[in-house]
């Protein structure tokens, strides 16, 4: 990725008529907004704040299992539209889990108050999403829920890149829902958002992007952002508050950028001239 940079940095830099045509692919969940994350343990009935939810799964070698479909429906029983997608998993083969069968009254009240804490303890203006934690013998151990809030300096940021002629795309491992909604916040294009994505679902959308953009630029926070990263242009790691632990920044050490608020972000953006 170095190598490609300096190239294209040499290149804007000698050319005044320099123009590129660039796309911006921003992961959501503490790049973008400000997560407030809960953990219920369904063993000793009691909530976790605050946990990086990835971290958490890892460390315990499980997966995490996105809800899909209403959580209104999944509230009251009504499973036929409900559906599970894999967003992490430390095994393999991962978990085939069917609604019918995995989604308990238990589980149901799990759900509920993890999604209840999640828009109440932080405030979330965003909406919530749901997910599983389960273990590699298929127990459903917790259930997690996600709310948020952008940060302050998004709007404005995003708004400056698209004024700049980038191109922007959202790729998340969020929720159909609030990822939506975030897009509609920022005027990004429904057809522009990936949701419930895995690693190779945000390295796929990148790959997909190098076939019609001259730059695409991956900007991300965690390590389920990294694949794709590099296989992306230039990569931009968001290092908000130092929430980035010592094990992240040390998987990250071939980044092309480092960088605190997303109006970093913008000025790295304004290096190439967009048409």
């Amino acid at each position: 990725m170095k190598a490609k940079l300096i190239q294209v940095e040499k290149s804007a830099g000698q050319d005044s008529n320099f123009y590129m045509r660039v796309a911006v692919v921003l992961d959501k969940s503490g790049t973008i907004i400000d997560p407030c994350r809960v953990i219920y343990d369904f063993k000793t009935k009691e909530c976790l704040f605050h946990i990086n939810t990835l971290s958490y799964v890892l460390e315990r070698g499980a997966a995490l299992v996105n809800l899909r479909g209403s959580l209104e429906d999944l509230a009251s029983g009504k499973l036929d539209g409900i559906s599970f997608k894999i967003s992490c998993c430390a095994f393999s083969p991962p978990p085939k889990l069917v609604p019918e069968s995995t989604i308990t009254k238990e589980i149901i009240e799990g759900v509920r108050i993890a999604i209840e804490n999640a828009i109440s303890h932080c405030v979330s203006d965003l909406g919530a999403c749901a997910a599983l934690i389960v273990s590699k013998s298929g127990e459903v151990t917790h259930a997690v829920g996600l709310g948020g809030r952008l940060y302050p300096d998004v709007r404005g940021a995003v708004a400056a890149m698209c004024d700049k002629g980038a191109e922007i795309f959202l790729a998340t491992g969020n929720c159909r829902e609030m990822t939506l909604e975030c897009a509609k916040c920022l005027n990004i294009p429904e057809g522009n958002a990936i949701f419930d994505a895995s690693p190779y679902d945000k390295m796929s959308l990148v790959r997909k992007l190098k076939g019609h953009y001259d730059l695409v630029i991956m900007v991300g926070n965690d390590i389920n952002d990294l694949t794709a990263m590099r296989e992306a242009d230039i990569s931009v790691l968001v290092k908000r508050d130092g929430k980035n632990g010592k094990e992240t920044m040390d998987s990250f050490k071939d980044i092309d950028y480092v960088v605190r608020s997303m109006h970093e972000v913008e000025s790295i953006v304004g290096k190439f001239r967009s048409a």
